[in-house]
Order: C-alpha cells, then structure tokens, then sequence
C-alpha cells in the first residue's frame, strides 16, 4: 500500500503586520483619540459602547466599529478584510465589525465561537509597533495549543509543563492582523496597568465567512460550474469514506488555462484539518484486521489535489487564464 504524504501543513494561527497601509492605520487610530482627548468633552460619540461584563467569561467595552467611524473610512476597513479574506482564505464575506478596548481588569476567559465562521481575525489599533513598551500587561490573544485537546496522545511522564506550552499567546501590536481557528478555546490575557482607553489594548475583531467555490477570469461561470459540479463526484464518492474521521477547513486554488480549459497548477491557501478521536478507533481496528489506515489528512490532500487537478472545463473566449477557488468545509 503506498503512503500518501501530506500536501500542506495545517495552520491554525496566522499574523499579518502592517496590515492595512500607513494612513489608513493612523486615521481609524486618530478617530478613537480624538474622541477620548477630552475625558470631560459630552458628545454622541462618547455614548457609543457597551460594557459588556459576563461573570467569570469577559470583560470588556465594545462597540459596531460600523456605526463608530465615518462611513468611508469604514467601507476602506471592510474592503481591505474582504480583499484579504478572498485572496489568502477563499472567505467571500466577513462578519459584521466589532471593535473593543480593554482596560484594567479586561478580559476574555478561554471559549470557542465554532458557529461564527472558520476564521476569526483581530485587527489590532493598541498604540505602540513594540508590544514590550506598551503601557500595561497583558492583552495577548491566548489560543490553546493543538497538542493540549489530543493531550494523552503526546503525553510524557518525564516532561512537565507550563502556560507557554499549553497556550500560544500572540501579542497585538498596531496594525497586526491576526487570523486564527476559532474552534480552539482562545481569550484574551488580562490587562493589568492602564485605566486610560487610549493607552489600553484596542482591537477590531470579527470572522471571516463564506467559503465557497468562485471563479476569476474571463472564464464563463455558468459553463464553468457545469463542468465543476460533474467533475467533483468521484471526489464527494472518495470523501464519504472519511465523515465523522475529519474536521476543519481546506482551501485550493487552481488555475485554468484559457486555450483548452485545463487544470495547469494548484495551491493551497488554508488548511485546518485535524483528525478527530474517532480516528484513533478506526485505525486501532484497522491494525486488528491486518490492514494499514492512512493519514487521513494526507489522504484528504491527495483526494483533492488528484481531482481537481484532473477537471476540464470549457476554454474561454478571451484564451485569458481563471483561477477557481475551491473550499471543503468538514463539519
């Protein structure tokens, strides 16, 4: 039986810096400011956020960073998400935006937003590039580490351990994006120092949403979707074997040729497959029978690549190239 390697390494966290161009970093940052310069100034703006205490889960304020910035600085923010959110995740879509501070005794505790979408992103505006001079401690996005929820499988009983290798902490220095798996427990460290909202963290957070087959080109989409829907029935046929083994997000772009419409290249742009316990069972009772399971990521990776590599569609008109953008969900 030939082993199958995996295509791509999954990767659940994933940071950006210098995410958004110079100016316009400094003039949502300069929106907050000015609005916090004056802390005995009453205007509606001041007005604008929410408290939001639950016991023993978050503390923070908050605010629709929609409704808070000016409508065209705000359609910038969103586009540029969007931009990103399709080109490196195939996400068509991101949830609305929420933009919080924390101060003194702000927190999130460790918890998962599964329904939300399979990518959460933080878009920090704290205000210092170097995370070491900033005016408090804390503040860190806190993601656990993907070894802890299979923990029995990697233990060592000569080895202890400690938070650093349980939880990755990533700081949030200005104008870091950070896009991460949001179906592992994640939070946000406690901030300790500052009671001044513009020396605390501030973050613009959301998810992106969406993923699904889309075309780029000259490439017409009706034809296109044909020859897709077709071509992927082997695939779906392949992947049933491995329902309920399998969880998390795999994103391919292909690219099509213009003259005949053949798949000539593939890349992977996210990947967050993990294999789940039942696995474990299947492969026990696989080595019982005298045979070998594989990889199940590596046997998805292959299924993929082998099939979308093999599709034909129409040739477009133009003779110009299409890029096809293709996300697999397992749930």
């Amino acid at each position: 039986i030939p082993v199958l390697e995996e295509l791509t390494t999954a990767q659940h966290v994933i940071t950006v810096d210098n995410f958004l161009p110079a100016p316009q970093a400094a003039e949502l940052r300069g929106v907050f400011d000015s609005r916090f310069a004056d802390p005995r100034a009453c205007h509606p703006e001041r007005f604008l956020w929410d408290y939001w205490h639950v016991p023993d889960q978050y503390t923070l304020v908050r605010t629709q960073a929609a409704v808070y910035f000016p409508d065209e600085l705000y359609g910038r923010l969103e586009e540029a998400l969007l931009s990103y959110g399709e080109a490196a995740l195939g996400c068509r879509a991101i949830s609305p935006i929420w933009m919080s501070y924390y101060v003194d005794g702000c927190l999130q505790e460790l918890h998962c937003d599964n329904p939300h979408g399979p990518f959460a992103f933080v878009l920090s505006l704290t205000p210092t590039t170097d995370w070491s001079q900033r005016e408090f401690v804390g503040g860190e996005t806190m993601i656990l580490q993907p070894h802890v929820l299979n923990y029995w499988r990697n233990y060592d009983p000569r080895k202890g351990m400690e938070l650093q290798h349980l939880v990755t902490r990533v700081p949030s220095p200005f104008n870091r994006l950070t896009v991460f798996d949001p179906r592992f427990p994640h939070g946000v460290r406690e901030v300790r120092g500052t009671r001044d909202p513009r020396k605390g963290r501030l973050v613009l957070h959301g998810w992106f949403t969406e993923p699904a087959p889309f075309f780029d080109g000259p490439l017409e989409a009706a034809d296109a979707e044909v020859a897709l829907n077709e071509g992927l029935e082997p695939l779906w046929e392949a992947l049933e074997a491995v329902s309920g083994l399998i969880t998390g997000t795999l994103i391919a772009r292909v690219n099509i040729s213009g003259a005949d419409g053949s798949v000539t290249d593939l890349s992977w742009l996210a990947d967050t497959l993990v294999e789940v316990p039942n696995h474990d069972r299947a492969a026990a009772d696989a080595m019982l029978e005298e045979r070998v399971l594989p990889r199940l990521r590596a046997l998805v990776h292959n299924e993929v690549r082998d099939c979308l590599m093999g599709l034909s569609f129409p040739a477009a008109g133009a003779g110009r190239d299409t890029k096809l953008t293709f996300p697999i969900v397992f749930e």
